[in-house]
């Protein structure tokens, strides 16, 4: 059997560093054992109550796609920490057809050794929480006693021996200006701009996190508006955790949160603070849910990729990024509706003619069908003896490892060089066979073809239903050209 080796350690201690490696040679010794060969080890640094592991969504995927027969664990608790997600696993495993086994003799579905899954999973549940609720009562006693219990400071503040400290930058200067120009009527995506064009870091860049956006939004304004800790008042236990499972977080009523009066350097006054809280309950109004255009999700500014948005006022399209953070993060790229609909069908019927002329559009779709068929073929044989000369390389490399004969490193880099190039091609198998199974389609889609050309040529104007079927993304350029991207056609500058 082709084994997938899942390992998952909670930290990278030097401790858990050293189970790692010891899970790994247990893997080993157990596959040379069995004659069986390695796929793939997979390796997650997390808690084991969520599924949100990207090496272990990752095997998931494989295990649906068929990349491999078995999963080896150590024990089920390697898996998953709760009953739900254990069972999850077990759905999606039994749906692809993949054994499983755990090293602790517990689990062993090649022998039908089943029966205490259920049991097994409660038990890691059990103790999940527990743990979870050891860790929910030393972060609330660390609340009460001033402790600063948050991932990450507020902005402006930086954590110094567990207290809030002012930072010694201009990230204070951002608070006060914030709150000014709120308190100067100005509305959050305004304010949002404004720090764009002065330059100033966006939480995220100050908190050092890797997603971190270059622009700030004006969710994040909102959040510093509403903030209490800028008047000086450490508060904590506004939220608690209710299930490992979803890691859904439940609000605490008012009351209940933990706060310590003057805990730290307030950064406004509590006069703005209260102030700013009024006009943000005065200003609030329920949005009414955007009104979806015809170019919606379908065009876009070709300079920065961003969806353009639709302008009422103007009748026209403008870039999103330009619309909500100003000239510093793009340019208007501004183009009429009724302009864009009048040249696209102008397009539409020059291609339509030049289709239909010659041998006609069905034959000439026959031929190029036929054609690429052949040749995606030819490809997808080539693909196919790579990928059995690289499974049949692993397998050679296991046994080496097994004696000894290479080191684990050589092992891991020719294999994982193995891997990259597998799954390369069999992304590109996916491709091809999904080409070739719309052509085997071919004469539905010549007649829906046809339909649309019979559509372009009646019509007079541009409906959705249309657009979606004949173009798959319309771009717009900075001097006001229309690319347009059509999904039977090369695509057409105008």
């Amino acid at each position: 059997m082709r084994c997938a080796v899942y390992v998952r350690v909670s930290t990278d201690h030097l401790e858990q560093k050293t189970s790692l490696e010891n899970q790994k040679h247990l893997f080993y010794s157990y596959i040379e054992q069995q004659g069986w060969e390695l796929a793939e080890i997979y390796l997650d640094i997390e808690s084991g109550t969520t599924d949100k592991r990207e090496n272990f969504q990752r095997m998931i995927q494989d295990a649906e796609k068929g990349k491999f027969d078995c999963i080896l664990a150590k024990e089920l608790s390697r898996l998953a920490r709760n009953g739900e997600l254990a069972y999850k696993i077990k759905r999606v495993l039994q749906s692809s057809k993949i054994q499983l086994i755990t090293l602790d003799g517990a689990i062993n579905t090649p022998e039908d050794n089943t029966d205490k899954f259920g049991l097994y999973a409660w038990l890691y549940e059990e103790e999940s929480q527990r743990i979870s609720k050891r860790i929910q009562i030393a972060l609330k006693e660390k609340a009460k006693r001033g402790e600063f219990k948050g991932s990450n400071a507020p902005y402006g503040y930086e954590v110094k021996d567990k207290q809030l400290v002012a930072r010694k930058d201009d990230t204070v200067d951002v608070i006060k200006l914030i709150f000014y120009l709120y308190l100067q009527g100005k509305g959050i995506e305004t304010i949002a701009r404004h720090l764009d064009s002065l330059g100033y870091p966006t939480p995220a860049q100050v908190a050092g996190k890797k997603n971190a956006g270059q622009f700030w939004q004006g969710t994040s304004v909102k959040l510093i508006l509403q903030n209490p800790h800028y008047v000086g008042d450490l508060v904590q236990g506004r939220s608690k955790v209710r299930s490992l499972v979803d890691k859904i977080r439940d609000d605490i009523p008012e009351g209940e949160w933990i706060v310590i009066p003057n805990s730290h350097e307030p950064i406004i006054s509590r006069e703005d603070f209260e102030a700013v809280q009024n006009m943000m309950k005065s200003r609030y109004k329920k949005r009414p849910k955007a009104k979806k255009h015809l170019f919606t999700n379908v065009i876009y500014c070709s300079d920065c990729g961003t969806a353009m948005w639709y302008m009422q006022d103007r009748k026209g399209y403008v870039c999103g990024r330009y619309r909500k953070h100003g000239k510093n993060a793009c340019t208007s790229h501004f183009v009429k509706e009724i302009g864009l609909v009048n040249a696209i069908l102008s397009e539409l019927r020059i291609l339509v003619n030049k289709v239909i002329d010659g041998k006609g559009m069905v034959e000439n779709l026959v031929e190029k069908v036929n054609k690429t068929i052949t040749g995606e073929k030819k490809k997808l044989k080539k693909i196919e003896d790579e990928i059995l000369q690289l499974k049949e390389e692993n397998k050679e490399l296991i046994k080496l490892l097994a004696r000894k004969i290479i080191s684990e490193s050589e092992y891991k880099e020719t294999t994982e060089s193995n891997r990259k190039r597998v799954i390369q091609l069999q992304e590109n198998m996916l491709g091809i066979t999904d080409l070739l199974q719309d052509h085997k389609e071919g004469n539905n889609k010549l007649d829906k073809y046809q339909k649309v050309i019979e559509q372009i040529l009646q019509l007079n104007d541009l409906n959705e239903g249309l657009l979606h079927r004949v173009i798959e993304r319309i771009e717009i350029t900075q001097e006001k050209e229309v690319n347009v991207h059509f999904r039977f056609a090369s695509p057409i500058t105008f």
